[in-house]
């Protein structure tokens, strides 16, 4: 590993942890970033702030940098180069980040931070050097995140976090930022943001801005960049857990049943939690007794219905290092788990998603990368990223509960993988017996109907930075206006400013239990 010192865009020294003294061209870090990784092929290279120098945790690197396709920093989280207001525009999981946990996102910091010299050669023909070096180092991570690699924040990058500081970007190097890693439109919508939250008109950012080129493509597979080494999490074969909450498929389920049955790589229990609200009810599950399973079966059968809660009893229940979210309605080959455990020690991951679509869609993902999202039909979670993690009961039989899973997943310390080589089919199988519309109690006659539905604006407000938030309640106020049968502006703003309030409302009065 070979780390370069830097202090006001200037290096002043790069080194080998041993303490070794490198020649380098005089220059700045971006210069000397790339300059080291063509002589040092096969290192990681590492930068580090010189007021960082006696606070970087030299012990714990060679832990940390794991595999090649990593990017690893550290900074004030609370104060991050492209400030805050980057929220108003990125809405993902990557903006809200918090300061003692391993967490993905692709926002960086010069603080100190490190990537191997095998990215830093295949993506050397594809970034601008002639900028700020923290701006150098977002880009590098906005950019080449979406094609695969793993970019985190990391707190064991020093000994005391109290110590950490960060750069922040001047507004021209915020917009600059937005032009080149965003569509254009987000200029203009940045700019409304800034006009009415700050009471700041940067016209001359907006118009300088307005026609450089997007330069937000890696032209780069990072899928070539193997993980370089495996320290799978726990024994092998992996011992799973598979989750089912079932509520009238009992002919879709008894496939997916035998689909596990057929595994090349077989579950230890499969946990079935069967609903049905009729407290005369029976199971009618009744191959799960006459049949022989070459696995555990831990039937419940419950006469309250909702996925939160059937999932997190089933969660209660489970006792091997993996689980599996699944559906009653998906579809395996019979090599699934095989891949599962191949993937999970190929990247150490706590936890993938896996490619889940319907008959006739198509794969439009190639990279294993990191997942802004969650589906809870088809996860693999270690046990120790599921630590007082459960869904919410107050998102039950509305949206948002697996989104929200996925974020206290996250806030865990566990990162969210998405393999696109494992498929699962979802047969998006008709509504099962003993089902009801709920009926919510905004849902009146005559009330004005919340915008957007309380558990998303519950889960938004649990889950998204403030200005992330004010984001999304502005592209939903311009979209929504579109399919809205009221054209006129002032009778509009006036109803979506009582829809947002009515939402707001009932999201705090979540759970409704009736």
């Amino acid at each position: 590993m070979i780390v370069i010192y830097h202090i006001n865009n200037c290096v002043i020294s790069v080194r080998k942890l041993d303490g070794t003294e490198l020649s380098f061209k005089k220059g700045r870090p971006n210069e000397v970033l790339f300059e080291i990784a063509s002589r040092f092929k096969e290192e990681y290279v590492l930068w580090c702030s010189e007021e960082a120098r006696h606070n970087l945790n030299i012990d714990v690197l060679e832990k940390l940098f794991d595999h090649h396709r990593l990017m690893l920093s550290y900074g004030d989280v609370n104060r991050p180069f492209l400030t805050k207001d980057i929220g108003y525009i990125e809405d993902t999981p990557f903006v809200k980040i918090p300061g003692d946990v391993t967490y993905p996102t692709w926002q960086m910091h010069s603080y100190v931070g490190g990537i191997h010299a095998t990215v830093l050669n295949e993506i050397s023909t594809s970034v601008n050097v002639d900028v700020n070096f923290d701006f150098l180092l977002n880009s590098i991570a906005k950019k080449a995140q979406a094609q695969g690699l793993i970019c985190l924040s990391e707190p064991q990058l020093v000994k005391d976090q109290a110590l950490v500081k960060s750069l922040i970007a001047t507004r021209e190097e915020l917009y600059t930022f937005v032009s080149k890693h965003y569509k254009k439109r987000w200029l203009f919508f940045l700019f409304i943001m800034h006009a009415k939250y700050s009471r700041t008109y940067p016209v001359v950012n907006v118009l300088r801005c307005l026609f450089k080129k997007n330069s937000s493509h890696i032209n780069i597979d990072f899928n070539k960049i193997v993980f370089e080494t495996f320290k799978p999490e726990g024994s092998l074969p992996l011992q799973i857990d598979v989750v089912i909450p079932t509520l009238g498929r009992e002919k879709y389920l008894v496939d997916v049943l035998n689909d596990f049955k057929n595994q090349t790589l077989l579950p230890k229990k499969v946990i079935v939690v069967e609903q049905n609200p009729d407290i005369n009810s029976s199971s009618e599950l009744d191959y799960l007794y006459s049949e022989n399973w070459p696995f555990e079966i831990d039937h419940m059968f419950i006469h309250t219905t909702g996925v939160c809660n059937a999932r997190n009893l089933a969660l209660k229940k489970c006792a091997s290092e993996w689980v599996f979210l699944f559906d009653d309605d998906g579809r395996l080959t019979n090599d699934t788990l095989q891949e599962i455990q191949k993937t999970l020690f190929k990247t150490n991951a706590k936890c993938i998603n896996m490619s889940y679509l319907q008959k006739g869609e198509k794969e439009t993902n190639v990279h294993l990368k990191q997942w802004p999202y969650f589906g809870a039909g088809c996860s693999v979670i270690h046990k120790s990223a599921l630590v007082n993690v459960s869904f919410d009961p107050a998102l039950e039989h509305g949206y948002g509960e697996d989104v929200d899973f996925g974020m206290q997943i996250r806030n865990n310390g566990a990162d969210i993988l998405y393999a696109p080589n494992i498929k699962i089919t979802h047969l998006k199988a008709p509504i099962g017996g003993f089902r009801s519309k709920k009926v919510f109690p905004w849902q009146i006659e005559g009330a004005i109907l919340p915008k957007p539905s309380p558990q998303v604006m519950y889960h938004r407000e649990k889950n998204t930075t403030n200005k992330q938030l004010i984001g999304y309640k502005w592209v939903l106020f311009f979209k929504f206006y579109k399919e809205n049968s009221i054209k006129n502006p002032i009778s509009y703003i006036r109803y979506f400013r009582s829809a947002w309030e009515a939402s707001q409302k009932w999201a705090q009065k979540l759970p409704f239990n009736d």
